[in-house]
């Protein structure tokens, strides 16, 4: 797999850690994937500190099976290649699981969904990550999207508003928003 300049968070073959068992939002992001004609699932893996096996869940029409694991380490370990960590951890623990990645060598983004983190823990946050030549998205953050290659957790919503909004197809446009309901908009606006 060719190296992604460092500009570029994400593309077609960007792979995910999902720390938090969110069934929902990892459906939703193979469902893009699969919109997108991906070769493959970016969901590499799931970290559920309270279980690990697998997760069955679908690829199009197909079920699949998604390795869980209880820790970061072993996640890592065994998925080299997912360089991005969607943090679904409570605002609680979404600092030491945050950190965890930040100082690991293959995650070089991590997208803190939770809110509530307190502010001198953000900052320290966001140090690891300048000091690594690493990225962080949020906390408190809807997450991302980089259509027609990859989306963090629930952003832009349902398959149906990805397809409204031709989000499931590269474009030429790119914007950042606070909101993401005003994200959702401008969606609609620029589709």
């Amino acid at each position: 797999m060719a190296k992604r300049p460092d500009y570029v968070l994400f593309d077609r073959d960007t792979t995910a850690i999902v720390f938090g068992y969110q069934q929902n939002a990892i459906q939703r992001m193979l469902d893009f994937d699969y919109v997108c004609r991906r070769d493959k699932p970016s969901v590499a893996c799931i970290v559920n500190p309270t279980r690990d096996g697998y997760h069955k869940c679908f690829w199009g029409t197909k079920e699949i099976l998604i390795p869980m694991y209880r820790t970061l380490k072993e996640a890592v370990k065994n998925h080299p290649d997912a360089d991005v960590m969607v943090n679904f951890a409570s605002f609680r623990s979404a600092y030491p699981t945050t950190k965890e990645a930040l100082e690991s060598d293959t995650i070089r983004t991590v997208a803190v969904i939770a809110g509530g983190v307190p502010e001198r823990r953000t900052r320290q946050l966001i140090k690891i990550a300048r000091e690594r030549k690493k990225w962080i998205i949020g906390p408190a953050t809807v997450g991302g999207i980089a259509a027609g290659a990859f989306k963090i957790g629930n952003t832009a919503g349902t398959l149906d508003n990805i397809i409204a909004s031709r989000l499931h197809r590269p474009g030429s446009v790119a914007y950042v928003s606070k909101s993401g309901g005003l994200s959702n908009e401008l969606n609609n606006i620029i589709a």
